[in-house]
């Protein structure tokens, strides 16, 4: 395959949640294919310094970080439309951040309000930047427009069903607006991960060394992703190399079955 299938030269990009963890490795992986990023997070001052270590490894002005708390609609289209405004333009949204579940349990210990939280933050938040990315990449008919959602989304999880729904509600918004949006030429796209080496599983392993090992013999190719492996299919989705996908999302589990029964481990 010619490397060009992949080039993401002049693609202004917006990413949320990218200073760690999934989100850190899509930021560098778009500069690394010649992407300009906007990255954002909760504290602007983190933005700024992961914008300014991205930029040092990749030798250019590459990256802008700007503060943007997805819990907060206000906070996430004002973040939108700074990049937008610095950046004249957004070929590309990729929305990773995420409400994740405040507990783990059977779904009758779930307050009700937890499914509120996570249903307003990961499908009306997300919902709300989508269609601010959609109108201006309408006009200029091409855009790409991507979700990083979760295995928990396509399958039952045991103990975070409130997350799953909203995953699963996530996926549902990607398949319709990949179908309304075609006739534009913005394509829109998802990755479920299975169980990945995010930054909390890194802080949990900390607490718990055998925590990895333990979540890998759950997995039938027997490993935990890396983040850099949604990254690249991130890549994927938004270059020429994508270009005919729309509406769908790809699951980089390891083949994770996820059964929605409690696990023996």
């Amino acid at each position: 395959m010619s490397l060009s299938l992949f080039d993401l030269t002049g693609k202004r990009t917006f990413i949320t949640g990218a200073t760690k963890g999934i989100g850190r490795a899509i930021a560098e992986a778009f500069v690394d294919h010649g992407a300009t990023v906007a990255i954002t997070s909760r504290a602007s001052s983190e933005a700024a310094d992961t914008a300014g270590a991205i930029n040092a490894r990749a030798r250019r002005d590459a990256a802008i970080g700007i503060g943007c708390d997805l819990d907060d609609l206000q906070s996430a289209l004002a973040a939108f439309d700074e990049a937008l405004e610095r950046l004249g333009a957004m070929d590309v949204l990729i929305c990773n951040a995420a409400a994740t579940p405040s507990r783990y349990g059977p779904a009758a210990d779930f307050a009700i309000e937890e499914y509120e939280r996570l249903l307003r933050t990961n499908i009306v938040n997300n919902m709300a930047l989508m269609n601010r990315a959609a109108a201006q990449m309408k006009e200029r008919g091409e855009g790409v427009i991507l979700v990083t959602s979760s295995g928990a989304g396509l399958r039952p999880n045991y103990g975070i069903l409130p997350y799953g729904v909203a995953k699963a509600g996530l996926n549902h918004a990607v398949r319709a607006l990949g179908a309304e949006l075609a006739p534009f030429n913005v394509r829109v796209n998802g990755i479920a991960p299975g169980m990945t080496r995010s930054w909390s599983l890194e802080q949990e392993s900390k607490r718990n060394p055998d925590v990895i090992d333990t979540y890998a013999r759950n997995i039938p190719l027997g490993r935990v992703i890396e983040p850099e492996e949604i990254a690249a299919g991130m890549v994927f989705l938004a270059s020429v190399g994508g270009r005919n996908m729309t509406g769908q999302i790809i699951a980089i589990d390891g083949g994770e079955p996820g059964s929605g029964r409690p696990s023996s481990s």
